[in-house]
């Protein structure tokens, strides 16, 4: 039966602008992507991110992303003076801190630091 998650895919407009996002933006890496095919896989340390190219793209018609992260001021940093766009500030939740970001084709996913134990 179900044993854990094969890769989570979101559809996104344009494959390549993706792909460079994902990777020299946030500093994840590509663990596959094949010219033509309209794939490609982003290593998140043991699940794979899948971008598909297709249409309609973005617009939270996608699965919704949590990405571990373990100094969420310090990423929020990081990512600021890569242009990324965040919507809204850091939020404080009993089960830890988060913040959403939107890529280029308005997919929305969190960055979360979990509560100290």
């Amino acid at each position: 039966m179900i044993q854990g998650i094969a890769n989570i895919v979101i559809k996104v407009a344009d494959l390549n602008r993706s792909v460079e996002f994902y990777t020299k933006t946030l500093g994840l890496t590509v663990a596959y992507q094949e010219a033509g095919t309209g794939w490609a896989e982003i290593e998140l340390h043991g699940v794979h991110l899948g971008l598909m190219q297709a249409e309609p793209a973005g617009g939270a018609r996608n699965p919704f992303l949590s990405l571990l992260v373990d100094n969420l001021d310090s990423t929020v940093a990081t990512l600021k003076e890569r242009g990324v766009n965040f919507d809204g500030d850091i939020r404080t939740e009993a089960y830890g801190r988060l913040i959403t970001v939107t890529d280029p084709d308005g997919n929305q996913f969190d960055l979360f630091e979990p509560a100290d134990e």
